[in-house]
């Protein structure tokens, strides 16, 4: 085949088939209609002189040709549009990019709000989605562009394109209802053991770091309660004697709203890191560039307590 031959526009046709799997789809994709799709697949078929996608059940699934064909096609496109192409400029004040990123409950409580009221004034068309995918999902989303940053502590993003930042360090608080009946001013590792805890476990997720440290620390928790999300925990404490162990920023929110305090840990657990990550394909980005500078301007380590709050 001559190069000369070789058109970008069906290369990317090609990518579209290879992710949806469907004619339909890559036409919205693409933003053809259904026509023009089916026309770009047949000049496709005449390029590479196989028939590329066949009709299944399943969909139109890729033959062996399409297969070998689809990592070089897809390195050859991240290619252009990375290095060749000129980038954008951005223009935040102006800008109505929407900014989709992976955060748990703890980001939406604790950075949401302080990001919102900056973009009000410096980005105000600027949109933020959220979404919580599994950690599978999370890093295909990086790599593909559907998911800009992703803010926590993922230990599954192993892949060497995944680039990171230090945002933060998590250090951990206990929650408690303020009349709490067995536990005063201040709280030893018998009262902690001897307490039923609200434990906060996402699904899809390994053994967290304090798991791990309490283990190491010999401390045993008597867990009555496991949920998936933070967002329970201060209603549940509040109303009953148990108690919840929750990263301080997290803590100080549901201070905030709840009728808890906040209570230092009766033995030492080191803080872990909280990361802001994203894919490599996307670390000059003018709009990813902005906001991973953003976001590090705007979280900042807390203090640990030294009392009850």
């Amino acid at each position: 085949m001559d190069i000369h031959q070789v058109d970008l526009n069906l290369l990317k046709a090609f990518d579209a088939m290879m992710r949806t799997r469907s004619v339909t789809q890559a036409g919205i994709v693409l933003g053809l209609s259904q026509p023009a799709m089916s026309f770009a697949l047949s000049k496709l078929r005449q390029m590479f002189d196989d028939p590329l996608f066949v009709r299944s059940a399943r969909g139109m699934e890729p033959t062996a040709r399409a297969q070998e064909l689809a990592e070089p096609v897809t390195r050859m496109l991240y290619l252009v549009q990375d290095e060749i192409l000129p980038r954008p400029t951005f223009h935040p004040a102006s800008s109505r990019e929407t900014f989709v990123m992976c955060m748990s409950d703890i980001g939406e409580m604790v950075f949401l709000p302080r990001l919102l009221k900056h973009l009000d004034g410096v980005a105000p068309h600027v949109k933020i989605k959220t979404v919580a995918p599994t950690p599978q999902e999370l890093e295909a989303g990086l790599t593909e562009g559907d998911i800009a940053l992703a803010v926590g502590v993922f230990p599954d993003l192993e892949s060497a394109s995944i680039r990171q930042k230090l945002l933060y360090q998590h250090s951990f608080v206990c929650v408690m209802r303020i009349d709490h009946p067995d536990i005063g001013q201040t709280m030893t590792k018998d009262e902690y053991e001897a307490a039923d805890h609200v434990a906060v476990r996402p699904e899809g997720r390994r053994a967290d770091q304090f798991e791990k440290t309490l283990e190491r620390l010999g401390v045993h928790r008597n867990v009555r309660l496991s949920l998936p999300r933070y967002m329970g925990v201060p209603f549940i404490v509040a109303d009953s004697n148990m108690i919840a162990t929750v990263p301080l920023s997290v803590g100080r929110r549901f201070a905030d709203f709840a009728r808890v305090r906040l209570m230092p840990l009766p033995f030492n657990v080191p803080a872990y890191d909280l990361h802001l990550h994203w894919h490599s394909r996307f670390h000059n980005d003018p709009a990813n560039v902005w906001m991973r500078e953003v976001m590090s301007a705007l979280v900042s380590t807390p203090k640990q307590p030294s009392a009850v709050e």
